[in-house]
């Protein structure tokens, strides 16, 4: 509830959308800080002193491996879209740097914005790095925590409930990736195909996005759906 109140207010304190850029951040840390202190939180076992088990534990024994395949390479694309768009980005009709992309033809000039240059992709690629080092921090303090030994049943639970927190930790992270890139393939979808002077290439591009930018879309709405559930109830990657 914290992160939903904290990221409504940073979304609606900007304007030109990066009140939303940090409100998704935002969220997405409070989320894993929330799954942190739930595992922290879990009650110590009364009874017999048991020792933990030895048996290793890797952060890819609980992941859920088809999302977080889809989620990197997601990212790989919003990293790759974010870097092409600050190269080719230019300034707007009001001065702002890096927000709209421009093309010269016959002595005239078309822009056409926004476009997701430094302007938007800065503060992306801020998120982006802060949140993957708290996730993959989370990751590590989920795997790493001691386990029960000798009983297999309470061995079972202790690993889904350690495979349910991976995958709060790795819908959070999720939402860093895929909301950006969603809103950064429509938008350099609709810049690339608005400029006649480009040319047929670009304009498939375009329209090469506009799928880019639904996938995305799904993907950012599963995330949520995945953080919104209960911790304690059992949850299927899709």
């Amino acid at each position: 509830m914290l992160g939903t109140a904290l990221a409504w207010g940073i979304a609606q304190s900007d304007r030109l959308g990066l009140g939303i850029l940090h409100a998704i951040p935002v969220f997405g840390i409070c989320t894993v800080a929330g799954v942190l202190a739930a595992d922290a939180l879990i009650p110590k076992r009364q009874g017999p002193v048991r020792q933990a088990g030895l048996t290793p534990r890797r952060i890819r024994d609980f992941l859920p491996i088809r999302f977080a395949t889809l989620l990197a390479t997601q990212a790989a694309v919003l990293i790759t879209l974010l870097t092409a768009a600050a190269i080719t980005a230019s300034a707007d009709d009001m001065g702002r740097a890096s927000r709209s992309l421009s093309a010269a033809c016959g002595g005239l000039t078309e822009s056409h914005g926004p476009w997701p240059g430094l302007f938007y992709s800065a503060p992306i690629f801020g998120a982006l790095g802060v949140g993957s080092t708290a996730c993959g921090y989370a990751l590590y303090r989920i795997t790493r925590r001691p386990a029960p030994d000798g009983d297999s049943a309470l061995l079972a639970a202790d690993e889904e409930q350690r495979r349910d927190r991976a995958l709060a930790v790795t819908a959070a992270w999720g939402l860093l990736v895929s909301a950006p890139l969603a809103g950064a393939a429509f938008f350099a979808s609709g810049a690339l195909r608005s400029l006649s002077c480009l040319g047929p290439a670009p304009h498939a591009v375009g329209w090469a996005l506009l799928p880019v930018a639904a996938t995305a879309g799904c993907t950012a709405a599963w995330s949520v759906f995945v953080l919104a559930a209960p911790l304690s109830v059992p949850r299927r990657q899709p």
